[in-house]
């Protein structure tokens, strides 16, 4: 069982609201929890493709950075934790509209951190699951 989230909402959002990333595609995180966290990206008709759906990469890197800042409830505000591995699946397409991301950190290791996020749609289906693997950095030299 994890203890207390190590990072708040308002740290959370400071973290991505000064990356570049960040202001760009302007997510909103709405909760974190010990090894967890969720987030919101909200629509922009630029994420739209052809056919009247969200472009998949929309749901890639929302739960990317939900998964990124899960991570963070573990181990600390630390940004350079990296992905090292990410698993997509995506189960019906995203209609035009706000997109959701709730991630979980399954376990968190010395370096690696491993879990799952997933990303509805506003009224709650699920559009995609992805399998994630971070590491974190190596620690400075004594």
């Amino acid at each position: 069982m994890l203890g207390e989230a190590l990072i708040t909402v308002d740290v959370a959002q400071r973290m991505i609201d000064e990356s570049p990333f960040g202001r760009w595609w302007g997510y909103r995180v709405e909760e974190v929890g010990p090894g967890s966290a969720s987030l919101l990206l909200p629509f922009q008709p630029g994420f739209e493709r052809p056919g009247g759906v969200l472009q998949g990469g929309c749901a890639m890197t929302l739960a990317d950075v939900s998964f990124w800042i899960a991570g963070m409830t573990v181990m600390g505000e630390d940004p350079s934790a990296m992905t090292l591995q990410m698993s997509s699946s995506f189960l019906r397409p995203a209609t035009l509209g706000d997109l959701r991301s709730e991630a979980r950190i399954l376990r968190a290791g010395r370096r690696i951190l491993y879990g799952e996020a997933s990303v509805t749609d506003v009224r709650g289906n699920l559009l995609t699951h992805h399998v994630l693997t971070y590491m974190r950095p190596d620690p400075p030299p004594r």
